[in-house]
């Protein structure tokens, strides 16, 4: 009950602040993005050193993936903020004459940011900078399973912003079920689609809407016209970036049988030239996030046809530090455990298919996935991927990049989410778009008002055209 009421306080103190009004100008939202971008170039490696105590990350990995990404959308929205809240001028409809109609973006209120532990720092900060632009007060909710990066943030956003505009709640399940209690005007989340469902359960109550970036199994279709030395190399960067631990990382790959040899072997090479089993792998490869998750895809491989670059059975795994070595898995049964749940680990099922019509067709049945990668030289094969295969996001003869620009929206469907962010599509994301008519006092149609006769009709007719 004290934890419930904390969390209940640090909710009416957000929504006083945004009631004050003190948010709505540019300049308020300007200064403190601008002290975020001081404050994360001035603690860069703090940053880096958290997210390697929680997942074993380097430096280089820490900076492409997660604060990279965060200073741009900083840098995104320092630019373009002016334009993207700027009222829009529209063209008003004949029976809107005389008068002049904008749509103006405003701010919803308090927003919560739920995050993951996966890509702990982006996926907390990247919401939070979106819902600041947009004039918001946020609770964001770093998760448990990376102590290091929730500290961190907490630490960071109690240097910077005032205690109205931003609150961090650390903490577990127990933590998230007393949030969704509350009552926020929008909630942004990050996770599996099993949570996603009790998040959406949980704002129906209030009729809050959300945001849920789920994932699910995103494959990568390799036909025999790629290159399949370079569809490879990109395949295993997508794949094996934060040990597979990425909501759009390529879930398996469905490749034509006649280059399946042809791709497995240079796959199997790509693991032995850039991973090998003595040093540097243990200190630069990351860790699988908790003992359960390791335990789980030990579970995956079970009974499944396990293909290494040096070894001939078993997998090469360290306990004590939760690493798991990159593992193909041949052939896998579409019934198994392994190609029915999201993988989520360094373990890439190769599948092979001979008929594109029919692998096609077959896959309507799938269900959306967050992204699509498509490995080919055939400009009709992959148009008609495109128009069979419904998914959150494309990537076209490489895997990830998508995802990583301020320029382009990004989200699910289905099943593996819905809203969308990045950007532009952040700002709109936590703004409601109002639409605001001005009418003039100087003429005022006499025919729209009661009673509204048979005269007036065939006058309404004749001017609209209809």
């Amino acid at each position: 009950m004290k934890q419930d009421q904390q969390i209940n306080d640090k909710v009416d103190l957000l929504r006083k602040h945004f009631l004050s009004g003190e948010t709505r100008p540019l300049s308020y939202r300007k200064r403190h993005l601008l002290r975020l971008k001081a404050l994360l170039q001035e603690r860069e490696e703090d940053i880096f050193a958290a997210l390697k105590e929680d997942l074993n990350k380097t430096r280089a990995e820490s900076f492409l993936t997660e604060y990279l990404v965060v200073m741009d959308e900083l840098n995104y929205m320092l630019r373009h903020l002016p334009s993207l809240a700027r009222p829009k001028r529209k063209l008003p409809g004949i029976g809107q004459l005389p008068g002049s109609l904008k749509v103006s973006p405003e701010p919803l209120g308090v927003v919560l940011v739920i995050a993951p532990w996966n890509y702990p720092f982006l996926l907390s900060m990247g919401p939070v900078i979106g819902a600041l632009a947009a004039g918001n007060t946020v609770l964001v909710k770093p998760s448990a399973y990376a102590p290091a990066t929730s500290r961190l943030i907490k630490s960071l956003c109690d240097d910077i912003f005032p205690r109205g505009l931003v609150q961090v709640v650390e903490g577990g399940r127990e933590e998230n079920k007393a949030l969704l209690q509350e009552n926020f005007d929008y909630i942004f989340f990050t996770g599996s689609p099993a949570v996603g469902k009790t998040v959406m359960r949980a704002a129906s109550k209030h009729l809050t809407p959300v945001t849920l970036e789920l994932g699910g199994k995103s494959p990568c279709i390799v036909d025999a016209t790629a290159d399949i030395k370079k569809t490879a190399k990109r395949i295993l960067f997508g794949k094996l970036l934060n040990a597979g631990q990425t909501c759009i990382a390529p879930d398996y790959v469905y490749v034509e049988e006649s280059v399946k040899e042809e791709l497995i072997e240079e796959l199997l090479d790509g693991i032995k030239k850039n991973f090998p089993i003595t040093e540097p792998f243990p200190s630069t490869f990351p860790k699988i996030i908790q003992p359960k998750h390791y335990q789980r895809l030990h579970e995956l491989l079970e009974g499944q046809r396990r293909l290494y670059p040096f070894l001939s059975e078993g997998i090469l795994s360290k306990e004590q530090s939760q690493q798991i070595y990159p593992v193909l898995v041949d052939e896998p049964s579409w019934e198994s455990r392994l190609m029915e749940e999201e993988i989520f680990g360094p373990i890439l099922p190769i599948i092979s298919w001979s008929d594109p019509e029919k692998m096609l067709e077959e896959y309507k049945s799938r269900e959306k996935p967050l992204a699509l990668y498509l490995f080919s030289k055939d400009k009709e094969f992959i148009q008609k991927a495109l128009e069979t295969i419904s998914s959150g996001g494309v990537t076209i003869n490489d895997t990830l990049l998508h995802l990583a620009s301020s320029n382009a929206p990004f989200g699910g469907v289905g099943n593996s989410g819905m809203g969308k962010y990045h950007g532009k599509e952040s700002f709109n994301t936590f703004s409601h778009q109002r639409t605001i008519l001005k009418k003039w006092w100087s003429f005022d149609l006499p025919q729209r008002h009661p009673p509204i006769s048979e005269k007036s009709y065939r006058f309404l007719r004749r001017i609209t055209g209809k």
